[in-house]
């Protein structure tokens, strides 16, 4: 059980996130202060730098947040489907429409590298889709649907083409037709590790 104390000081936290989750996906990194994120909270400066040492510590809760939801859904969406195989297919179909929300698109990939510094932030996205990828290519092991002698590295190969597919996808003029010609190629991708018949 929380104390009341304990309860206010989560309360503010998630405000605090929340709102400057909506500014930086409007606003940007860059373009967005801590004054305006504590405005918008309806707290004082002073209650910021009490959760959070400064803008880059807040944004990083930030990503925690977006990327959370991010594989909840894709979990959710793989989790309805009953083979392994359809099950990966349907994750990797979530996971790409993701990437067309504006939101994702700004925070994750747009200022994400730059808020964290490349290093960080490509070892904070491996650590929430690590568990996802293992999960995925170890049930389609299991059900002989891919050979591979080492998941692990498959894992890390298959982390790095859907990082790219998520850039390509953010930085393109036509997201749709980058989202689709991405699809189609992470399919291919898949499929040339299936078993032959």
């Amino acid at each position: 059980m929380m104390s009341r104390r304990e309860e206010n000081a989560a309360e503010t936290r998630r405000a605090l996130v929340e709102n400057a989750a909506r500014l930086f996906a409007d606003q940007g990194f860059a373009g967005t202060s801590l004054d305006q994120v504590a405005v918008l909270a309806r707290v004082t400066k002073g209650a910021v730098y009490h959760h959070f040492t400064n803008k880059q510590a807040l944004f990083r809760a930030v990503l925690e947040l977006v990327d959370e939801r991010t594989v909840t859904m894709i979990a959710s969406t793989a989790g309805s489907v009953d083979s392994p195989w359809d099950a990966t297919l349907a994750g990797l179909s979530a996971f790409l429409d993701r990437c067309l929300d504006p939101e994702y698109q700004q925070i994750c990939f747009r200022d994400g590298p730059t808020a964290l510094g490349f290093v960080q932030w490509w070892e904070h996205g491996e650590r929430h889709v690590e568990g996802v990828l293992t999960a995925a290519l170890a049930a389609l092991r299991e059900d002989h649907s891919i050979v591979t002698a080492d998941t692990d590295a498959l894992g890390t190969a298959l982390y790095g083409a859907l990082t790219a597919a998520a850039l390509t996808i953010a930085r393109a003029e036509d997201a749709q037709q980058a989202r689709n010609a991405m699809g189609r190629t992470m399919v291919e991708l898949l499929e040339g590790l299936r078993p032959a018949p």
